[in-house]
């Protein structure tokens, strides 16, 4: 991942989030772009629904998502970007309907404590902020298939886990057995992939969706 040539007001700027959106360049990076947010608010939006989000760093997908459903949840291990999260949130209005959990998303009494309707797992980026692109992964990351076996254990079957684009549909359907594979592009650019688990399968196997950045 190389982002060293944008600053902040860059990331801003390009993909067209508020302009007092607050995150250090690196969260901001790698945060959802709203124009995919927004898809993912008209596909599985339900104002009846509670919707989880774990590892939801700076909140940009929990806040956008909001509006359609009845309460977001925000769950990440990292205090101080809940509280950046907790900021977003009540300076985009939507911080009286959150509930921000500070935590292991692998951790049992964690994923006992939510109940929600739909879950989104955003697998973590372990790149650590000093030594940039010198991260890993893989490694630091809970077992995916465990972690899935939790969440459907614990909170809801139906699933949505955000991945690089880089990891493949076979990686996921060994490790998950049904599912649909969405490849997202932004702007004509492979930008990350949508793994749907349960009820939010639209079409088994791989599928793609192409939006626009603004």
């Amino acid at each position: 991942m190389n982002y060293k040539e944008s600053n902040i007001q860059d990331i801003i700027d390009r993909r067209g989030y508020r302009k007092n959106i607050e995150g250090d360049k690196f969260s901001l990076y790698i945060s959802n772009y709203p124009s995919n947010a927004k898809y993912l608010r008209s596909r599985i939006g339900n104002s009846k629904f509670v919707l989880a989000e774990l590892c939801c760093s700076i909140g940009i997908t929990i806040e956008y998502l909001a509006p359609a459903f009845k309460k977001v949840i925000g769950v990440d291990i990292d205090k101080d970007i809940l509280q950046t999260c907790k900021t977003n949130l009540k300076e985009s209005g939507f911080i009286d309907k959150a509930e921000l959990i500070c935590g292991d998303v692998f951790d049992d009494n964690i994923l006992k404590s939510i109940e929600a309707d739909i879950v989104i797992y955003d697998i973590p980026f372990w790149y650590p902020h000093e030594q940039e692109n010198k991260g890993d992964l893989v490694t630091k990351n809970p077992p995916l298939k465990e972690l899935v076996r939790k969440i459907q254990n614990y909170i809801t079957p139906n699933i949505i886990i955000f991945s690089p684009p880089e990891w493949s549909y076979e990686y996921f359907e060994k490790q998950l057995g049904i599912i649909e594979f969405e490849q997202v592009f932004i702007d004509e650019i492979h930008n990350r992939n949508q793994i749907y688990i349960g009820d939010l399968i639209n079409n088994i196997g791989t599928t793609e969706i192409r939006l626009n950045n603004k």
